[in-house]
């Protein structure tokens, strides 16, 4: 059985939202993410900032393909995000586990090479030697594409698990 503990909601209700423990989410749900964030590459999508348009439509900017990656991924689970749109930093800050250990469908967080900033994330795919593989949406590389960094890249700010919470249907 899952351990649960309550933290305030963000949305308004009853106060109270149950968050899923860290390390907790299903590996179902993460490879669905990856799977959907394939998808999204597949399809060229177009980079737009500020989007989040379903599959198909279809642009979408970093945060707004990782939001809409786990939005198809966590339906029909039992899960939902903590909220419905999210900044990159948010996701940092509020809205996921720090991890040093990555797993595919986790996030991966990135900024400036000089700054703490962070303003971009992308969803892990993978870790070989050096490099560690991410999908996301950038205006600079034409849209959703797979690429990768050293794992020593001063632009790699940190991973993160995403938070969900119990849906409340």
């Amino acid at each position: 059985m899952n351990e649960y503990f309550d933290a305030p909601e963000n949305t308004g209700g009853t106060g109270y939202e149950t968050i899923i423990k860290e390390g907790e989410i299903p590996e179902t749900i993460k490879e669905r993410v990856v799977y959907y964030a394939v998808q999204y590459k597949n399809a060229d999508t177009d980079y737009k900032y500020g989007a989040q348009d379903p599959l198909y439509s279809i642009k979408v900017d970093c945060s707004g393909l990782v939001i809409r990656c786990y939005k198809y991924a966590l339906q029909n689970t039992g899960y939902e995000l903590l909220l419905s749109d999210m900044s990159s930093s948010y996701m940092y800050t509020d809205a996921s586990y720090h991890t040093d250990n990555p797993e595919p469908g986790d996030l991966v967080f990135m900024g400036e090479e000089n700054s703490s900033t962070i303003n971009h994330v992308g969803i892990f795919t993978n870790r070989i030697g050096d490099k560690i593989y991410f999908i996301d949406s950038t205006d600079y590389y034409g849209g959703v594409t797979e690429r990768s960094l050293s794992r020593t890249s001063k632009k790699i700010k940190g991973f993160g698990e995403m938070k969900l919470k119990q849906s409340s249907l």
